[in-house]
């Protein structure tokens, strides 16, 4: 099956990927942040923060908000969000074409008896299903992790910014995967949604929010973790842009391959 074929193609970049994202979360939470949690010496770099409110302070001054604002806003927000650009990129690439024996290998899938719809489609599957295991394993140790170091993070909003990372950042997914299919070029196509991704999270390095229209805000859950309110209308939009961008590549790959 062309599912099938896609994950055996792919399997190498997923697993060095997602042991790269898995040390990052160890590193950063077992070994940096974790032994050490240091109430007073976080709340202090919360009061030299001139942009954030009293109650985004208050919010924020706990180990919860610490683990929140190092991964879920900044660390994992932007790995994440640019492996989604790369995947999005070269996921219709079914074998990297710099030797022989692989372009053989993707011309013998050109070939197959399957339509360039279902041929594109099962990459996107794979290619997105893939992104939802980058972002679900890692984020599940974080709650092992806080125990371990005797403190508490609630498993079930660990779930939620999970969901919210990936179907809010599916947008950049799609949006590389067009590109690429527009520019018939992976790696032009990765260069531009690599361009717009640090477009949005350059100016917002800081603790404080992002405005509403930015995708990235939508992603860390912002609203949820400041107000308990799950970001239904930064979801929808992402989600039609995302629907678009799928749709549009398929119309535009099935006539080329007329």
């Amino acid at each position: 099956m062309l599912w099938k074929k896609s994950w055996w193609e792919t399997r190498w970049p997923f697993l060095i990927c997602l042991v790269t994202i898995l040390l990052a979360c160890v590193f950063a939470f077992g070994f940096i942040f974790g032994i050490d949690y240091d109430a007073a010496n976080w709340a202090a770099s919360l009061q030299r923060r001139k942009n954030l409110s009293e109650s985004e302070r208050q919010a924020l001054n706990n180990y919860q908000g610490q683990t929140w604002s190092l991964w879920f806003k900044f660390l994992f927000n932007i790995i994440w969000a640019d492996f989604a650009v790369v995947f999005g990129a070269v996921c219709l690439i079914t074998a990297c074409p710099l030797t022989p024996s692989q372009r053989d290998s993707r011309l013998f899938t050109l070939s197959l008896p399957v339509s360039p719809r279902k041929l594109l489609l099962s990459h996107a599957t794979v290619g997105f299903g893939e992104m939802f295991l980058f972002a679900l394993i890692p984020s599940l140790l974080l709650p092992l992790i806080a125990r371990f170091h005797g403190q508490r993070l609630l498993l079930s909003d660990t779930l939620i910014y999970t969901l919210l990372t990936v179907f809010g950042g599916a947008v950049f997914f799609f949006f590389s995967l067009l590109l690429t299919v527009i520019l018939n070029n992976w790696f032009a196509a990765f260069m531009l949604a690599e361009a717009v991704l640090f477009a949005l999270f350059l100016p917002y390095l800081t603790v404080g929010g992002r405005p509403w229209w930015n995708i990235l805000g939508v992603m860390a859950g912002e609203s949820y973790f400041y107000h308990g309110q799950i970001p239904w209308l930064g979801l929808l939009a992402g989600g039609i842009l995302s629907a678009v961008f799928m749709f549009t590549a398929i119309r535009i790959y099935e006539r080329r391959d007329l």
